[in-house]
């Protein structure tokens, strides 16, 4: 992905931030909404920029939760567009 929406990137940053723990793939999927391969996509992405991490829980399922500067980017990023656009959701 060249030029990916930063508002769908600051969905996922404001969801992952929002929920405090890693989630599982679907799960944040559904909450992003996005189809699953524009969501992989936005996934491979934040991964290749080291927004975040996918773990493996104890059941086998990955997680998908914010690396240190996923946070530093949520504040900057989301925090500037509810700043910006008032009474945009995100």
């Amino acid at each position: 992905m060249e030029k990916p929406d930063l508002y769908v990137v600051a969905r996922f940053l404001d969801i992952l931030y929002a929920n405090g723990n890693p989630m599982r793939k679907m799960n944040l999927q559904m909450l992003v909404g996005l189809n699953y391969p524009r969501f992989m996509e936005y996934l491979e992405w934040l991964l290749q920029h080291g927004l975040v991490t996918i773990v493996k829980d104890e059941e086998g399922f990955e997680r998908v939760s914010l690396s240190l500067k996923g946070v530093e980017s949520y504040h900057r990023l989301v925090e500037w567009i509810r700043d910006l656009m008032k009474n945009i959701r995100i």
